[in-house]
């Protein structure tokens, strides 16, 4: 009988955004939380549907823009959740926008909301809870 394959050790999280200054931002709050977490970008939504269909183990935590050019965040999340591969991936949508209706309809389909923060302490503490790292 082969040796069970060894756990990773470590959490990997995909964030999906278009715009370089969120990712930066998003990235040094992660590694504020917890530096041992790996997280992946993808600029669009064409290459987050490429980094899930890879070879690669699959991400604890999906981190999606609403808006981007060409593919918006609401389309890939349509791919995403069309593939069972990743139904036991959480989604949560990130955008400064908060509109109500766009948030009950995110509750509705089982995926997480989470502003974009002004304030670097805020995000922190926003992906804390999050990530269950509080």
């Amino acid at each position: 009988m082969p040796p069970n394959p060894t756990p990773n050790r470590f959490m990997t999280i995909l964030a999906v955004d278009d715009d370089e200054e969120d990712i930066e931002i998003f990235m040094e709050a992660v590694r504020d939380i917890d530096s041992s977490i790996v997280c992946m970008v993808a600029r669009s939504a064409d290459e987050a549907l490429a980094i899930l269909n890879s070879d690669m183990d699959l991400p604890a935590f999906i981190f999606l823009d609403v808006n981007m050019p060409k593919v918006d965040g609401n389309i890939c999340l349509r791919e995403i959740k069309k593939d069972k591969r990743f139904s036991n991936i959480p989604v949560i949508m990130y955008s400064t926008y908060t509109g109500k209706r766009e948030m009950e309809a995110y509750r509705q389909l089982g995926v997480g909301y989470l502003v974009k923060q002004n304030s670097y302490n805020e995000l922190v503490n926003e992906l804390r809870r999050v990530l269950g790292k509080d």
